[in-house]
């Protein structure tokens, strides 16, 4: 099959989770003998890189730079005295072929909404020279609306995965053939929202770079400090562990956008904790992977899938994870889940009692302090990530999936009138 991306993110963006999935799938895909293109944009959900050549250069690949297509400055409107059109580049990573147009405008302005009217230039003259059998996408933006509108139009079949909440209406749904989500769990929730149906697929995971050695894990670790990410009960059980088993060093690991956040972590005070270790963001999991013991989720929203906990098992490293969300479902019996009180939220400001943090504290002190029960959950973990996360299982499964699509009329994608 022809299959197209076209996103209105970058395809190569490291600190967006959406990205690095999609990325995964398409170089999937086209191991299979799939001819993929992507088509994206230069937009990063971190800070972009401040040089596209070099971000290039550190993945390997080499560029072509392409001035704005003369066709396209002809045919713009614009304000007086605008100057328009961006530069495009190509490259191929990892055999895929990619298009990204060099956008730069803040969202929502007049010369943003240029960039997406040459976005979808590009991308009219991509679906007339490649003549895509599927198109794939994701996002909110209204360009994707439009893109999935021009391939139905020209026959294509459409499909949108769907990898988080805030899609419940229709509208965003109104030229999809198929849906898939990030778990069975989004799925789940949407059919019982607004009746969407689609399949629940599990995002794709890259073993390499996530498997690590396990001769130096020593911490017991929580990777991004976000209040969503349950900060609040980390900071409790920091201080419950410092103040009675100070033995258990813990490791904190930032993310790209969580950077700067741990000193605003409220009730905690790093100089009072010298057994918490802070390591910086990075784009290669195995590198906290191979420190680590125990990893704590303690999310207090509702995950759309767990990735990080999925990861973990991957290495046969028990998780300790929250109950929102598709978190339980992503361990699926293979790491302990504990429930959150419901008034800990996102917006929650207020440090939890040690009454409500005790099942964590206890919890990580009973894994650490038993090396038979230990052994035994790291056992578990390990033979639940490969029986689920396996990297031949996760391939077939969305091999199967795109194979599953039939040409033509797709079944309706809604249950019930809209």
């Amino acid at each position: 099959m022809r299959i197209l991306l076209a996103i209105h993110n970058a395809y190569t963006d490291s600190t967006s989770g959406a990205a690095h999935s999609m990325r995964i799938l398409t170089q999937w895909l086209a191991e299979a003998g799939h001819e993929c293109r992507v088509l994206g944009t230069a937009r990063f959900d971190g800070r972009p890189p401040d040089s596209i050549d070099q971000h290039l250069a550190e993945l390997g690949v080499s560029l072509r730079r392409n001035p704005p297509s003369k066709a396209f400055i002809r045919s713009v409107r614009k304000p007086a005295n605008m100057a328009v059109g961006r530069p495009t580049v190509d490259f191929t990573l990892n055999e895929v072929p990619v298009t990204m147009l060099l956008t730069k405008a803040a969202l929502g302005s007049v010369a943003e909404q240029i960039e997406v009217e040459q976005l979808l230039f590009v991308y009219d003259e991509l679906l007339r020279s490649r003549s895509p059998d599927i198109l794939v996408t994701y996002g909110g933006h209204p360009a994707i609306q439009e893109m999935m509108r021009r391939a139905k139009d020209r026959g294509v079949t459409t499909v949108f995965s769907l990898r988080n909440r805030g899609y419940e209406s229709r509208d965003y749904f109104r030229y999809a053939d198929y849906v898939f989500t990030t778990s069975p769990y989004l799925s789940k929730v949407y059919r019982q929202k607004i009746g969407l149906r689609s399949v629940g697929l599990e995002s794709p995971i890259d073993w390499a770079e996530v498997e690590a050695p396990s001769d130096l894990r020593k911490f017991v670790t929580f990777v991004n400090p976000s209040s969503a990410k349950g900060s609040l009960i980390f900071a409790r059980l920091a201080d419950m562990l410092g103040q009675s088993r100070p033995d258990i060093p813990l490791l904190i690991v930032q993310s790209a956008t969580s950077a700067g956040r741990l000193n605003a972590i409220d009730g905690l005070d790093f100089a009072k904790y010298p057994h918490i270790m802070v390591a910086p963001a990075t784009t290669e999991p195995s590198t906290y992977f191979g420190l680590t013991k125990i990893l704590l989720v303690p999310s207090v929203v509702n995950e759309s899938f767990g990735r990080v906990a999925a990861e973990a098992l991957i290495n046969g490293i028990p998780p300790i994870v929250s109950n929102r969300g598709a978190l339980p479902e992503t361990v699926r019996g293979a790491g302990h889940v504990i429930a959150v009180p419901d008034w800990l939220t996102e917006t929650t400001t207020t440090l939890p009692d040690a009454a409500d943090v005790q099942p964590w504290f206890d919890t990580v002190v009973a894994l650490w302090d038993d090396p038979r029960a230990y052994a035994q959950a790291s056992q578990t973990a390990r033979r639940v990530g490969a029986d689920r996360y396996g990297e031949d299982v996760m391939r077939q499964k969305y091999l199967d999936y795109f194979a599953s699509l039939p040409q033509g009329e797709a079944p309706p994608l809604f249950d019930g009138p809209g």
